[in-house]
Order: structure tokens, then C-alpha cells, then sequence
């Protein structure tokens, strides 16, 4: 990533059963304003409910779609938002 999209990041859930989790290679994509991070909470069929992960300051998160267990966590990783260190 060419800036840091992760500074100032609201790392409070939206809602409760939330966790956070970030993409595998959001740090080698550098997708110019992605923090490839995300709010997932597993639903009712076992996938999981994403849902963004705003700046400080921004009203509401908003829902990203429900995927499957199995091809979301090839792709992401559960981050523990009380240590997660924003990059440099």
C-alpha cells in the first residue's frame, strides 16, 4: 500500500458476534484505499456476514455480503483488534 489505510481505523465492532479479520495479502496487493480489513460473523448456513471496517468518525458500517466459510478464510485471517498494529 502506498499510503497507510489502516491509521484511524474504528476497530470497535458493529454489532456483537463480529470479529476482525484481514485479507491475507492486502499488504502485497496495494489496492489504493482498501485497509483489507473486515467485520465477519458466521450466519445461519455457516458462511460468514462481512461487513466494513470504517474510519473514525464514519456513521455506519455496511454490509458486504454473506461468503462461504471454506473460500472466506483461504483468503482471510481472524486479527485480535486490542494488538493489531496498523502499518507503517
Amino acid at each position: 500500500m502506498t499510503d497507510n489505510t489502516r491509521k484511524g481505523l474504528n476497530l470497535t465492532p458493529p454489532e456483537e458476534g463480529f470479529e476482525l479479520w484481514r485479507h491475507r495479502n492486502s499488504g502485497r496487493l496495494g489496492t489504493e484505499g482498501w485497509s483489507g480489513l473486515y467485520w465477519a460473523r458466521r450466519d445461519e448456513s455457516g458462511g460468514y456476514e462481512i461487513r466494513s471496517v470504517l474510519k473514525e468518525g464514519e456513521a455506519y458500517s455496511y454490509p458486504g455480503g454473506v461468503f462461504p466459510a471454506g473460500t472466506f478464510e483461504r483468503f482471510y485471517e481472524k486479527v485480535d483488534p486490542d494488538s493489531f498494529e496498523p502499518e507503517a
